[in-house]
């Protein structure tokens, strides 16, 4: 990993249209998948500042609390312009790249997020390939990605509206105008542990009472869970209908 400014964002905000609260709803004696996340967020062995970046939404206010149990900063940014929000937060945090990770991914590999900081070169993005998709269109909810500052303001000042929500989505699909890597990676295209829906909050808490709460070891290989998830068909064909109702 080259020695700059990095640092880890996580992207958060209560209100969703399809299922608001999702990562803070309550389930085992007030836990709940944001709590599960930021605990696990924090076993990174890389030591990265870690920041979690709301909006200025009034219904956000909540998380500032989840920030404190945690002993993380958090940032009160555009609820709309997620785009701007990030680029805010790291001119606050003085960062010049991102660890991008997304709040709906309580069971995330941490050891991928390793792994991209180890081949991590300067890249204006660097991300995981999955069936030459990146990883940030698939419904795994495993990976991460690292973005420069640089090239999400080169993509800010190009006005353009469809770059605003989705953060990279501009940068990875120009790779003539970004340097762009992928590193490949395989996972079943019937594995969903994203959390968009009641339906995937369901299925995560399954996964969190069945397999989560007994293994010891928090950070886990992706690799892992996905065996878990072979050995239950039923979960599997759960998901499986999840993802063609949420096709990206």
């Amino acid at each position: 990993m080259i020695k700059r400014n990095i640092g880890v964002i996580i992207q958060a905000r209560t209100s969703s249209t399809r299922f608001p609260n999702k990562i803070i709803i309550p389930f085992d004696e007030d836990t709940t998948f944001l709590d599960i996340l930021l605990s696990r967020i924090k076993l990174l062995e890389s030591k990265l500042p870690i920041i979690l970046a709301t909006t200025t939404n009034k219904s956000d206010i909540v998380l500032e609390n989840y920030a404190k149990k945690y002993n993380l900063p958090v940032f009160f940014g555009s609820e709309q312009n997620v785009l701007e929000r990030f680029l805010d937060s790291a001119k606050k945090f003085d960062l010049e790249y991102i660890v991008r990770v997304c709040s709906d991914n309580p069971f995330i590999d941490l050891n991928l997020i390793s792994e991209l900081l180890d081949v991590f070169d300067g890249e204006d993005y660097l991300a995981y390939e999955i069936d030459e998709k990146p990883s940030i269109l698939t419904h795994s909810g495993f990976f991460s990605e690292i973005v420069s500052v640089k090239a999400l303001k080169k993509v800010y000042e190009s006005n353009n509206l469809n770059c605003q929500e989705h953060v990279t989505n501009c940068i990875y699909t120009h790779p003539k105008d970004f340097v762009v890597k992928f590193i490949n990676k395989e996972v079943s295209n019937s594995v969903r542990c994203t959390l968009d829906t009641e339906k995937d909050f369901n299925n995560l808490k399954f996964i969190y009472f069945n397999w989560y709460k007994k293994i010891k070891n928090k950070n886990f290989d992706y690799t892992e869970l996905v065996k878990y998830l072979k050995s239950n068909k039923k979960l599997l064909q759960e998901m499986q209908t999840e993802i063609i109702n949420n096709i990206k």
